[in-house]
Parts: structure tokens; sequence; C-alpha cells
């Protein structure tokens, strides 16, 4: 069995019960972005638990007891030695205080989108739930990763070099869950669906396009899309441009006029009605907040 906590053995990691303080800096990340801790840590109440609302949370269980079981959203799921466990804003989870042992990462719903949902969005569209077991080839790189990433967390805190980490250590976890197809296998359709709109968002943003080369009718794809994702292809679309827009905001300087023509808006008030029904606020107001994340 390979280690899951090794890293907590190091010297340069504080006693159990310090508190983790970045060193001062514009460029670092507060705990309202990110937090990394282990499953023993919260069960031992030595750390702040992790936040739910607002936050993307991946609970990677790397040794399990036999019958352990996990609560997403008031349902039991099984769990195994090394799956791991992704859950979006909104979802509900609780873990049993014993029987387990891993990781457990909150990652703020901007940071992540600014940073990471571009490159993720595969496994974003797809989580509900996502889960995936990881096998013994691709245990070493996450060890690995998950290292860089408690030791960023711990030391500096740079949102670049953290980002950077988190990056790398979805897309292995996609990857894996790639080569398991396990999308393909209850429908063929599904991984087509997500790679046609990752391709294609930018210049098509009608739900006929999408049904048109899967070779069904629009309602028929939409039910499909409902079924697997709980939302409708509109919404799939429609996620992938906030996505991408939140991402290339994260380019402060990068005119929003600009980006609303590059994603296929042929006016920019067009885009910031867009995106204001989808996220609340207006470009220019979520800017900003990109600001403080820089």
């Amino acid at each position: 069995m390979e280690r899951s906590d090794d890293i907590s053995k190091r010297k340069h990691e504080p006693e159990a019960g310090a508190p983790l303080r970045p060193h001062a800096s514009s460029h670092h990340l507060s705990e309202a972005f990110f937090a990394i801790t282990t499953i023993e840590e919260e069960a031992d109440n030595r750390r702040t638990r992790l936040a739910g609302p607002g936050y993307y949370e991946v609970t990677w269980f790397t040794d399990v007891e036999s019958d352990y079981l996990h609560v997403i959203d008031g349902n039991q799921v099984s769990v195994v030695a090394n799956q791991v466990y992704f859950t979006v804003p909104g979802q509900k989870q609780s873990l049993e205080p014993r029987g387990a042992r891993g990781f457990r990462m909150a990652i703020a719903k901007d940071f992540f989108e600014v940073t990471l949902g571009s490159d993720v969005y595969w496994l974003v569209s797809a989580a509900s739930n996502f889960s995936v077991v990881i096998p013994s080839c691709s245990l070493k790189v996450l060890n690995m990763l998950t290292d860089l990433i408690r030791m960023e967390y711990i030391g500096n805190r740079r949102s670049a070099i953290l980002g950077s980490y988190l990056r790398s250590w979805f897309l292995h976890c996609i990857e894996v869950q790639k080569r398991n197809c396990t999308l393909s296998a209850e429908d063929p359709r599904l991984q087509v669906l997500i790679e046609t709109v990752d391709r294609n968002y930018r210049r098509q943003h009608q739900v006929a396009f999408y049904a048109k080369r899967l070779c069904v009718s629009a309602k028929r794809l939409n039910e499909v899309s409902r079924k697997s994702f709980g939302k409708t292809i509109s919404q799939l679309i429609n996620d992938r441009l906030i996505l991408e827009a939140k991402r290339e905001m994260g380019d402060i300087q990068k005119p929003i006029k600009e980006i609303s023509y590059e994603l296929g808006f042929s006016e920019p008030s067009y885009f910031t009605r867009f995106f204001r029904k989808q996220t609340g606020c207006s470009p220019q107001d979520f800017r900003k907040k990109v600001v403080d994340l820089k």
C-alpha cells in the first residue's frame, strides 16, 4: 500500500494543532481560497474543518476499512482504497470520523474556475458525482503532487504555483477516468458530447448544432444530458462559456470587450447580460474579485 500521509511527518510541517499561515505577500492565498488537510486531522479536530458551500471539494481515500461508507447529498456511497470523490458547490458530504485515511482539499469557486476551470471542464461536467479509483501505476505521481501542494500551502501559498500543482493533480485524475471509460460504457454519446461542446462552445451556442453532430434530436439529447449530468445541453454550453470567460478575465490586462467577441458574442452588452444572469455579478465586478486572487 502506498503511504497516505508521509508528508505530514516531514520537518517542514508545523506541529499538530499549529496554525498554517502564509508569508505576507499580495500573491499569497488565504484559507478563504484554498485549504488542504488530512482525513485524520479532521477526525481529530486538530484543524478547522473544510468549508462546504461555495467550494469545490476533493476527498482522496488512500486507505479505508472494509465497511466504510461515505455520504454525499444524503446518499451513502461505497469507498475503496485510493478512491477520489469530487463534489461541486452546493453538494453536501459527511465523513465518518474513523475508519479512513487520506486527504481533503477545498477550493473556492472563483479560484477554481479562474485557475483550473477550463482545463478540468471534463471533470466538472461529469461531476455528479465524479469518482475514480487511482491505480497503483498512478499513485507515485499523485502522491508527489499532493506533497508539493501541501508544501506550498504550508509555505508560501503562491497562487500561480499552487494552481499549477492543482491543475496537474486534476488532469491526472481525468486521464485515469478516461482510461476507465466509465461514461462511454454508460452511453457512448456522453463523452462525445462533452468533447464536442469543448471544441465548439465559442462558435456554437445552439442545442441544434450538438444534436446534429450526435445524430439525435435536441429533445433526446437533452434527456440524455439531464439523466447523466443533471443539466440541459444549454446549461452545459453556458457553464463552459462562463468557465472560459472567468479564465480569460484572469488576465486582468485583457479587455472584457475582446473576451466577449472571442466567446462568440456579437456585442459586449450581450455578453455582460449573459454573464450577470449566469453568475449574479457583472464582468467588471468579477474582475475585481480576480485582482484579489492575483
